[in-house]
C-alpha cells in the first residue's frame, strides 16, 4: 500500500512551464492520490503531488506514457498560465497572452468551464464566453497548413480564486476511466479505474490468481485480464493532444509498443444474474480478453474454490440503488460466514460504503482504500490470507 504523503504548497512552479515546458496534472479522485504517483513514478514520469492531482512536466513523451500506461488517472490537463481576473476585461487581456496556438486550431470549437472561489466575477456564463472570444482573437491569423480543424471541441479550464485565474486545456478527451469496451453494464458498476486501484490496494498483480464471485459487467476480471495479456487500458481510442497542432504521433506509438510481457493468469468471474453474465461476456469480448478468463453462472455460495488460493475480490451490493437498507448486515454476513467456511487461505478484497460492514465479512479485515463512488463514500477492506 502506498504511503501517504502531503500535498504540495500551491505556488507559481506547480501552474507555470518549467524550462518552457508546462505543467501538466493527472487527476484522480480524491484518496488515490498516493496510488497514482507510484504508478506514474513507476512509469518512469518525473511526478510529484500537487492540489486536485498529481503533476509531471508535460513533455510529448510524459503524456504519452501516462495516457497510454495509467490505470488509474481520470483525466490529465496541461496548466497554460495564469492571467490576473479583477474584471473580465483584465481576464480576457491575459486569456490572449497564452500559447493557445500549440494547443487549439483557429476555428475549433472551444468549450470552456469555470470553478470561482472569492472571485468578482460570479456570473459563470459570461466568464465562459468571454475567456472563448478571447481564446478566438489569439487564434486570428493564417490558418494553419493541414486541412480542416477538428470537430471535436477543445476543453478549457478556468479556476478563478480572488482576483486570480489559473486556465487549463484538457489532454485526455473522454475521461480515462472510459476504456472503450464497457457498453453493457449490470447495476451500479465500479469504474474501471477505481477497480484498477482497488487490484493495486488489494496487491494483486498479473500471475496472482483472481476471483471475482460477483463481477457483474465484469470490471474487476477484464482490467485483470488487459493487464495480465499486456495490453493497454484503453482501446480505440483518440486523446485530445493528438488533435493539438504539430502533434507529433511517434512518442505515443513508441509508448503503446512497450508492451510489458504477457503473464498467464487464472482469473474467474462469477454472478448469480444471468444478465449481468451476458453484459460481462460482451464486455470481455470487446476487451479482447474472452479467452484470457472463465466467466460462470453461479452465487458466491454456490461457487466452488479453485485448488490454488490467490485473490477474492468483491463489490457486493449496498445503497438503495441495489439493495434494501435493512437487508444489507444480513447479506454480509452471509458471505462472512461462506468466506471464512470455504475461501480459507485466500486474500480477501472488499468494497465496502461502511468500514462496520467489513467487520461482517470478517474481523481482521483492514481499512487500505477510501474514495467516492456513485456519491456514496466507500472503504476498500483488505484481509490478508489466514
Amino acid at each position: 500500500m502506498a504511503r501517504h504523503r502531503s500535498p504540495a504548497p500551491r505556488g507559481d512552479d506547480d501552474t507555470g512551464p518549467h524550462g518552457g515546458v508546462p505543467t501538466a496534472l493527472a487527476i484522480v479522485h480524491p484518496g488515490l492520490e498516493d496510488l497514482l504517483l507510484d504508478e506514474l513514478v513507476a512509469l518512469g514520469v518525473d511526478a510529484r503531488p500537487s492540489e486536485g492531482g498529481i503533476a509531471f512536466a508535460a513533455t510529448p513523451e510524459a503524456l504519452a506514457q501516462v495516457h497510454a500506461w495509467s490505470w488509474i488517472a481520470g483525466e490529465v490537463r496541461v496548466r497554460l498560465g495564469r492571467a490576473r481576473a479583477s474584471s473580465l476585461d483584465e481576464l480576457a487581456t491575459g486569456v490572449r497572452a497564452l500559447p493557445w496556438s500549440r494547443y487549439v486550431h483557429p476555428h475549433q470549437p472551444v468549450e470552456v468551464e469555470i470553478s470561482s472561489h472569492g472571485s468578482r466575477l460570479r456570473r459563470g456564463p459570461a466568464v465562459e464566453r468571454k475567456v472563448a472570444l478571447a481564446i478566438g482573437d489569439a487564434l486570428r491569423g493564417p490558418r494553419i497548413a493541414g486541412g480542416r480543424a477538428p470537430r471535436e471541441p477543445v476543453r478549457v479550464h478556468v479556476r478563478v480564486v480572488d482576483d486570480r485565474a489559473t486556465l487549463s486545456i484538457d489532454a485526455s478527451g473522454d475521461r480515462l476511466h472510459r476504456r472503450g469496451w464497457r457498453t453493457d453494464a449490470a447495476r451500479a458498476p465500479l469504474r474501471e479505474n477505481l477497480a484498477a486501484a482497488v487490484l493495486v490496494a488489494a496487491g494483486w498483480k498479473p500471475g496472482e490468481r483472481l476471483v471475482d464471485p460477483m463481477c457483474g459487467s465484469g470490471t474487476f476480471p477484464i482490467e485483470a485480464a488487459r493487464r495480465a495479456a499486456g495490453l493497454p487500458p484503453r482501446t480505440g481510442w483518440t486523446h485530445a493532444f493528438e488533435r493539438w497542432p504539430g502533434h507529433d504521433p511517434k512518442p505515443l506509438k513508441k509508448a503503446l509498443s512497450r508492451r510489458p510481457a504477457a503473464v498467464p493468469t487464472p482469473i474467474l468471474g462469477a454472478d448469480r444474474d444471468a444478465r449481468a453474465l451476458t453484459a460481462s461476456t460482451a464486455n470481455a469480448r470487446r476487451a479482447g480478453v474472452d479467452k484470457g478468463m472463465t466467466l460462470l453462472q453461479a452465487a458466491l455460495a454456490e461457487l466452488d474454490p479453485p485448488a490454488s488460493t490467490g485473490l477474492l475480490v468483491a463489490n457486493p451490493p449496498y445503497g438503495k440503488r441495489v439493495a434494501p437498507a435493512a437487508d444489507i448486515e444480513r447479506t454480509w454476513s452471509a458471505y462472512g460466514r461462506v468466506i471464512a467456511e470455504r475461501w480459507l487461505g485466500w486474500r480477501v478484497a472488499v468494497v465496502a460504503p461502511d468500514p462496520r460492514l467489513l467487520g461482517r465479512i470478517h474481523p481482521e479485515m483492514r481499512v487500505v482504500l477510501r474514495f467516492v463512488h456513485g456519491g456514496i463514500p466507500v472503504v476498500v477492506g483488505r484481509l490478508d490470507s489466514r
